[in-house]
């Protein structure tokens, strides 16, 4: 793929992620993403020739960005773990939630679409538990943090912006800890 065939694939990616965040999963149409990127609807069929396509690309967009900043944290933490539980307190805040509800909600209408995530997911498990002695311990920090983002995502969170970054900083402090 060339750079210009790159850099409209992105383009149109960013496109659709803000009309998932500004109008819902149900308005992220090939109509309404062509207009926000500017490009018309052959053009971008070309690069994502259905619906499915582009959802999947936002989602393995998200897991893109999810990891480079994982891979951020890293070199400054002592366990995955606690890298992981940092990169989500950060990514959440970063994206918009409407946008990552947006993508789930849309790409629920074909639950293969969330394969790429389940199969990250599962690979990050994987290397936490076998870094750590107490895989149980580092399963249930993992959980927490899921259970952050998740209440924060459906808007049901009982906490406080300074309550919620209390509790992800519990969170990492914990992780360190069991890394020892």
């Amino acid at each position: 793929m060339n750079k210009k065939s790159q850099l409209t694939n992105s383009q149109i990616i960013q496109a659709a992620l803000s009309v998932a965040a500004e109008k819902g999963a149900g308005k992220v149409t090939l109509d309404a993403v062509a207009k926000a990127a500017g490009v018309s609807k052959g053009g971008l069929i070309y690069h994502f020739p259905s619906k499915e396509a582009l959802i999947s690309a936002m989602v393995q967009q998200l897991i893109e960005e999810a990891e480079c900043q994982r891979s951020l944290q890293e070199r400054t933490e002592s366990s995955t773990l606690a890298a992981v539980l940092q990169t989500r307190a950060h990514f959440t805040r970063q994206i918009a939630g409407n946008t990552a509800m947006a993508i789930l909600a849309a790409a629920a209408e074909q639950p293969a679409l969330l394969q790429p995530v389940q199969q990250h997911n599962k690979d990050v498990m994987q290397q936490i538990q076998a870094e750590h002695g107490n895989a149980l311990q580092a399963t249930l920090l993992l959980l927490a943090s899921e259970a952050l983002i998740y209440h924060d995502l459906l808007n049901l969170s009982p906490f406080t912006a300074a309550e919620r970054s209390a509790l992800e900083q519990q969170l990492v402090q914990q992780a360190r800890e069991l890394q020892v």
